[in-house]
C-alpha cells in the first residue's frame, strides 16, 4: 500500500504544479485530466471582441458589465438576481465572476406540476466556460422552481474556480480550500428534517439550507421527480465558506432535489467543506469525482435516498474527514435516508487523520455496492442507532448494508467509538465482502484481489443502477489514460511515467515513453495505456509452479496489459513467455486493442510490410491441463506429464499437468504481427504458442498476422477460443497436437499469396491416447492464397480426431492432406473417432485430396454428413456469404460441445453486417492494412 500512496501524493502535486505554470501564463486553466491538453478558461467559442483592455481583448456579451481583467482573459460579471434566462456563452478570452451571492430565480416554494412562474430563473453554462468567484462570499443558488443548464463535455468541461486559481496566486495549490462560496442547488424533493412541527416527506417539511446568508435559502416539498435542470462535466474547484462553525458551503450541496435533475460527470476538487453533501431530495448522480476535500467527501442527510454510481473518492494527505458520513437529522421517519453507491473506489490520504471511510450515524439506512475502500486508518466509525432498530443489534434488513465490497483498513475495521462488533457485522452479512489487501494500481484501477470479489448486480437493488460484473469506480478494461474519467476532470491523474516493473529506456516514439520489460517479471505488473513497450530479450512472467503450484523457487504473477497498449520487439530474440502459475491479462478493447508488433513495424521501416514476417519472436502461454506427449516413462493427461515447448532458449519452457480448469488469464481484442523465430528446423516460435492452457483462460477477439511460423499452435490442454483471425501466416495457420481438445469458434483464415502452408495442422504425437487429440471448430471461413503453393486446408495426421461444423473452404488447391491413421489408426473412416465434418462447402480448385492422401478417406469423410458439399464458393468481400453459402443448412454446435454457440449459418460471419472482426483486427478490407 506504501508505493500505491507515495504515488497517489506525487500524483495530486504534479497536477497542482500543471495548474500553477498554467495560469500564470493568463491563458487559460489546466486540467491534467490524463490526456487532457488543458481545459481553457472560456472554451473555444469564436465570438470574441476587443476592447477588454490591460491586454485582453474579448468583449463581454451584451448585458454584461466588464470588471478589470485577469491578464489577458476579459472578465464579466454576474450577480444579483437571474430571472428569466441568462446564457453564459463560450467566448475565448472571456470568463464570468460570480460577485456576492447570485440567485437564480427566486424561491417558488412547493410547484409540483405547475409552469414556471414570475419567480423562474434558468441559467445556461455552456461547454467549456468559466466560471470564478474571489472570496467566500461569491457563491451561486439556485432556488426552488428555477433551474441551471451546465452541459460542458469531455474535452470543455464547465469550470467553476477561484480567482487566485485563474490568476494563479495561490501559494499551495495542493492544499489550497475555501477561496470562494460554491454551488447550492434547491429542490421542493422530499425531505424528512422540517422547520416546525410539520409531516416528514409533505408539501410543508421544508428547511433553510446551511452555508448561506439571508435572506434563508428554503428547500424541501413533495414532488420527488422535481428537476433542477442539469449538471454534466462539470468541475468545481477551491471552494467552501464558513458562515459560522458547523455552517459551511460545500463544494456542490443539492438540498431537497428531485429524480428530474441530471448530474452526470462532476467533480469536486479541494473544497473546505464536504465536496458534496445532499440534505433529502431523491437526485440520481453518476460519473462522481472528489479529490482532497477537506471535512467530508460524500455528506447524505435529510432523507435522501437518491443513487450513486461510479464514484471515484481521493483524500489529500493531511486533509479530510470521513469519505462518507451518512445521517438523519430528521431521525429514522419516512423518507428514510437511504442513500444507494454502487461502483465506488474511496482511497484516503496517507498521511494525517483521514477520519474513516464510513461515519454512519443515527437514523440513516444506505445500501453500499461493488465498492473498494483503501484507507490508511479504520474504516467503519458506525453508530449502533443507525438503520431503523436502534441498538446494538445489526440488521440487514434497516440498518446499512454491504455487498461485494472489499475493505483495506489499515489500522483495523472500526474506531474505538464504534458499537462494538456492528461494523463487523455488517461486513459479513454478505459472503462476497472481504478484508484483504487491496491491489489497486494508479490509485484507482483493479488489480488481482479486486478482481477477485464476486459483484453484485447493482440493477437488482435499484434500477436506477446499471447492472456491471466489477467492483470498483473502474472496470479492468480502463487504464489512468483511458477511462470515463478521463479528460474532463483536474488533477486526478499525473503525467504518464514507465510502471513500475519496466525501465524507462529514455527515448520515446510519437511523444510516449519507451518504457523497457526485460528478464523476469516477478511482482505483478501493470502495462498502463500511454507508454510504449519494449521486449529486451527473452521475457518470462513469473516462474514455474510446476504442475501443483508447489516447485522450488516458483513465482505466480499476473502481467496486465491496458487497453490501446503497443508492445515491440526488435529480434527473434525478443519474445514473451508466460510460465506455469502465472497469468498474462491483455485487456484489449475493439476500439483499442493490445498490439504485439516488431521495432520496423513500429517505426515504418518495413522494406516489403505485406510480406513481412519473423521480425521479432512471439507470445508463449504455458499452463498445467493435461497433455499427452510426455519424455520419459510417464501417464498422458497426468501431472508427471510435462513437455519443453519449442521455440524457446534456454532454460525450457515447461508446459502440462493435471488442472484441465487451469487459468493462464485472458486475452482480449489483441493483435500479434511479425513474429517468429527459427531457433533450428522444426523448432520455432509461433505467432502465440498455447501450451497445455487450461479452460479457465479467456481468449477471445485475437488476430496473429505475417507469422514466420504458425499462427497458432496449441500443444495439448483445454483453451476454447472464440473470434479468430489469423491473416498472412508462413506456415500453419492453426495447428493442434499433444491432445488438445479445446473449441475455436468464428474464425476468420486468410493466407498470403505465395505464402502459409496447411490452414489446419492437425496431429497427436503422443498417439491415439487420452486426452486425444480433438479439436472442436466451429463457423469458420478458410482462404487460401491465390497463388503458390499453399498446401491443404486441412493436413490430418496420425492419431488426431477433431470435429470442424459450419465452415467455408475456398481454397486453391486440394482441401484434404488426410492419413489413414488419421483417428484412431485404423485405416477406414470412422465418424466416432477419425476427424469428421458437418455442414462444410468445399471449394477445392484442385481436387479434393492430394495424392500422397489415402485414397478415399477424405471423400468418404465429407461424404459421412448430407450437409457437406463440394461447390463453388460465393463469397464476398474475402469472407462475407453468399448465395452457395446460404445455401448450405448449418447444424447446431451446441450439441457437440457446450462451450460452443447454437449458430444458424456456416461460415465466420453470420452476413454483411456481422462485423465482430471490424475495428480491432487488420488486414481484412482494403481500407485497414496491418
Amino acid at each position: 500500500m506504501t508505493s500505491v500512496k507515495n504515488f497517489r501524493h506525487a500524483l495530486l502535486i504534479g497536477a497542482a504544479s500543471l495548474a500553477v505554470f498554467a495560469c500564470t501564463q493568463g491563458s487559460n486553466i489546466t486540467s491534467p485530466g490524463a490526456t487532457d491538453a488543458g481545459t481553457p478558461a472560456t472554451g473555444g467559442g469564436s465570438d470574441g471582441g476587443s476592447g477588454g483592455g490591460d491586454g485582453a481583448t474579448a468583449s463581454c456579451p451584451t448585458g454584461f458589465n466588464t470588471l478589470d481583467p485577469i491578464d489577458s482573459t476579459t472578465v464579466c460579471e454576474v450577480s444579483g438576481t437571474i430571472n428569466g434566462t441568462l446564457t453564459l456563452a463560450a467566448v475565448d478570452g472571456i470568463a464570468y465572476r460570480l460577485n456576492g451571492r447570485v440567485n437564480v430565480g427566486t424561491d417558488a416554494g412547493v410547484t409540483t406540476g405547475a409552469t414556471p412562474t414570475a419567480n423562474y430563473g434558468r441559467l445556461i453554462i455552456e461547454p467549456g466556460v468559466t466560471v470564478f468567484g474571489a472570496s467566500g462570499a461569491d457563491y451561486l443558488v439556485v432556488n426552488r422552481g428555477s433551474e441551471i443548464e451546465a452541459i460542458g463535455s469531455e474535452t470543455q468541461p464547465i469550470v467553476f474556480t477561484s480567482e487566485a486559481d485563474l490568476e494563479g496566486s495561490q501559494t499551495d495549490t495542493v492544499n489550497a480550500t475555501g477561496e470562494w462560496g460554491g454551488v447550492v442547488i434547491l429542490g421542493d424533493a422530499p425531505i424528512n428534517n422540517c422547520t416546525g412541527s410539520v409531516a416528514p416527506g409533505t408539501a410543508g417539511c421544508v428547511n433553510a439550507v446551511e452555508g448561506v446568508t439571508a435572506p434563508d435559502a428554503i428547500y424541501g416539498g413533495n414532488d420527488t421527480t422535481d428537476s433542477s435542470g442539469t449538471l454534466k462535466y462539470v468541475q468545481v474547484r477551491f471552494a467552501g465558506n464558513e458562515l459560522a462553525s458547523g455552517n459551511e458551503l460545500n463544494g456542490i450541496t443539492f438540498a431537497g432535489v428531485g429524480s428530474g435533475t441530471t448530474v452526470d460527470y462532476i467533480q469536486v476538487h479541494n473544497n473546505s467543506d464536504d465536496g458534496v453533501e445532499f440534505f433529502g431530495g431523491n437526485v440520481n448522480v453518476t460519473h462522481l469525482v472528489l479529490t482532497g476535500n477537506d471535512d467530508d467527501s460524500i455528506d447524505t442527510d435529510n432523507g435522501y435516498a437518491g443513487s450513486i454510481q461510479f464514484a471515484a473518492v481521493v483524500q489529500r494527505d493531511e486533509g479530510g474527514d470521513n469519505i462518507v458520513e451518512a445521517s438523519s437529522a430528521g431521525g429514522y421517519v419516512s423518507p428514510f435516508s437511504d442513500a444507494t453507491i454502487a461502483n465506488f473506489t474511496f482511497v484516503s490520504g496517507s498521511t494525517g487523520d483521514n477520519g474513516n471511510a464510513f461515519r454512519l450515524n443515527t437514523g440513516t439506512i444506505g445500501t453500499y455496492i461493488n465498492g473498494v475502500v483503501d484507507h490508511n486508518e479504520e474504516c467503519f466509525r458506525f453508530e449502533a442507532s443507525a438503520g431503523q432498530d436502534a441498538t446494538s443489534a445489526y440488521s440487514v434488513a434497516n440498518d446499512p448494508s454491504f455487498q461485494s465490497v472489499l475493505f483495506d483498513c489499515a489500522v483495523s475495521l472500526d474506531t474505538a467509538n464504534s458499537e462494538s462488533g456492528t461494523a463487523a457485522a455488517a461486513v459479513a452479512a454478505d459472503a462476497n465482502n472481504t478484508i484483504t489487501t487491496s491491489t489497486l494500481s494508479s490509485v484507482f484501477f483493479p488489480g488481482t484481489a479486486e478482481a477477485g470479489v464476486t459483484a453484485a448486480d447493482p440493477n437488482a437493488v435499484n434500477s436506477n443502477l446499471i447492472t456491471t460484473d466489477y467492483v470498483g469506480a473502474f472496470s479492468a478494461t480502463e487504464s489512468a489514460t483511458d477511462n470515463w474519467a478521463t479528460g474532463w476532470t483536474f488533477g486526478l491523474f499525473g503525467d504518464v511515467s514507465c510502471p513500475t516493473g519496466t525501465t524507462d529506456s529514455g527515448q520515446d516514439f510519437d511523444g510516449k515513453n519507451i518504457c523497457r520489460v526485460s528478464g523476469t517479471v516477478n511482482e505483478d505488473t501493470r502495462l498502463t495505456r500511454g507508454n510504449i513497450y519494449e521486449l529486451d530479450g527473452r521475457v518470462d512472467v513469473g516462474v514455474d509452479v510446476g504442475a501443483d503450484g508447489t516447485a522450488t523457487d516458483g513465482d505466480a504473477v499476473v502481467l496486465t496489459i491496458e487497453s490501446g497498449v503497443t508492445i515491440f520487439g526488435n529480434s527473434g530474440a525478443d519474445y514473451l513467455v508466460v510460465n506455469r502459475g502465472s497469468k498474462l491479462n491483455s485487456n484489449g478493447t475493439q476500439a483499442n486493442p493490445v498490439i504485439f508488433t516488431s521495432e520496423a513495424d513500429l517505426r515504418d521501416t518495413q522494406i516489403d510490410a505485406e510480406n513481412a514476417i519473423g521480425e521479432w519472436g512471439g507470445l508463449v502461454i504455458l499452463g498445467r491441463a493435461p497433455i499427452n506427449n510426455c519424455p520419459g516413462v510417464t501417464t498422458p493427461g497426468t501431472a508427471s506429464c510435462v513437455n519443453a515447448v519449442e521455440g524457446v532458449t534456454a532454460p525450457d519452457g515447461i508446459y502440462g499437468g493435471a488442472l484441465s480448469t487451469d487459468s493462464s488469464g485472458s486475452i482480449m481484442y489483441t493483435v500479434v504481427k511479425h513474429a517468429g523465430n527459427e531457433i533450428s528446423s522444426g523448432n520455432e516460435l509461433n505467432g502465440i504458442t498455447f501450451g497445455g492452457v487450461g479452460s479457465g483462460t479467456v481468449v477471445d477477439y485475437i488476430q496473429v498476422h505475417n507469422n514466420s511460423d504458425d499462427g497458432v499452435e496449441f500443444f495439448g490442454g483445454e483453451v476454447n477460443v472464440k473470434h479468430l483471425v489469423l491473416t498472412g501466416n508462413d506456415d500453419d495457420s492453426i495447428d493442434t497436437d499433444n491432445g488438445y481438445n479445446g473449441t475455436i469458434q468464428y474464425a476468420i483464415v486468410v493466407q498470403r499469396d505465395d505464402g502459409g502452408d496447411n490452414i489446419v495442422e492437425a496431429s497427436s504425437a503422443g498417439g491415439y491416447v487420452a486426452p486425444f487429440s480433438d479439436a472442436k471448430i466451429a463457423n469458420f471461413t478458410f482462404v487460401s492464397g491465390s497463388t503458390g503453393d499453399n498446401g491443404n486446408a486441412f493436413r490430418l495426421n496420425t492419431g488426431t480426431i477433431g470435429k470442424y461444423m459450419n465452415g467455408v473452404v475456398n481454397h486453391n488447391e486440394e482441401c484434404f492432406r488426410f492419413e489413414a491413421s488419421a483417428g484412431d489408426g485404423n485405416g477406414s473412416y470412422s465418424a466416432s473417432a477419425d476427424p469428421s465434418f458437418q455442414s462444410v462447402l468445399f471449394n477445392c480448385t484442385a481436387s479434393l485430396d492430394t495424392a500422397n492422401s489415402e485414397a478415399g478417406i477424405a471423400a468418404a469423410a465429407v461424404a459421412a454428413d448430407a450437409n457437406n458439399s463440394e461447390a463453388s464458393t460465393t463469397l464476398s468481400n474475402i469472407f462475407v456469404n453468399g448465395a452457395a453459402e446460404n445455401a448450405v443448412i448449418a447444424m447446431d454446435p451446441s450439441t457437440v460441445d457446450a462451450d460452443l454457440e447454437a449458430t444458424t449459418y456456416i461460415g465466420a460471419v453470420k452476413d454483411a453486417d456481422d462485423n465482430w472482426w471490424k475495428g480491432w483486427s487488420c488486414g481484412l478490407e482494403a481500407s485497414d492494412p496491418c
